[in-house]
């Protein structure tokens, strides 16, 4: 298992190592090539992911232009969580912009894991509210900051992927025109 995993976990409560491996028995280890899907728009999701290797972008569609909602990176769990927890159509798409190595839970075993110790409970409930932070914030920060201090808040907050993402879907996943960001980016 991936040791930023296990350290993940140990941050969130002090799992044994019994409960580190039955998680590991659950996971399953999947590549992604850049440019395919981990989840598909109109997709149900029955899997959340670990990314031990790579970057995935989380979309949906407007006017047929693919608009960035997130963007998860090494360290990070991903998956559509409406999806995944009411099993409905995702409204989401998540595809790999890099090469991706993901570690697979089903939401099958992690109700398993759920059942079998409370730890797995507080697990679950630290990935809904890191979600729910992470959307509230990026709201936020669309509802109240100008072009360029979104900007300049993503170069701070998110620096390794400015040189990852293409500026085009940085640009609209802040909400600024790609001539607007070039601009911005020109007069730092």
């Amino acid at each position: 298992m991936n040791d930023a995993l296990i350290q993940q976990l140990r941050k969130i409560d002090a799992f044994s190592e019994e409960e580190i491996d039955s998680l590991q028995s659950c996971l399953v280890e999947k590549f992604i090539r850049k440019g395919e899907h981990f989840l598909h728009l109109g997709q149900v999701s029955r899997h959340v992911a670990f990314i031990g290797k790579g970057l995935l972008m989380h979309y949906s569609i407007h006017d047929g232009v693919e608009i960035p909602c997130n963007f998860s990176l090494e360290g990070d769990w991903t998956g559509s969580l409406k999806s995944f927890t009411s099993g409905s159509a995702t409204e989401i798409g998540i595809k790999a912009l890099e090469d991706t190595w993901v570690q697979e839970l089903s939401g099958e075993h992690l109700e398993q894991l759920v059942r079998s110790s409370p730890r797995w409970l507080l697990f679950k409930n630290h990935m809904v509210q890191l979600v729910f932070f992470t959307v509230t914030q990026h709201n936020a920060d669309l509802a109240m900051l100008d072009a360029k201090q979104r900007y300049y808040k993503f170069m701070k907050e998110k620096p390794d992927l400015i040189t990852r993402v293409p500026q085009y879907y940085i640009a609209a996943y802040l909400g600024i025109k790609p001539q607007s960001l070039s601009r911005i980016r020109k007069e730092g």
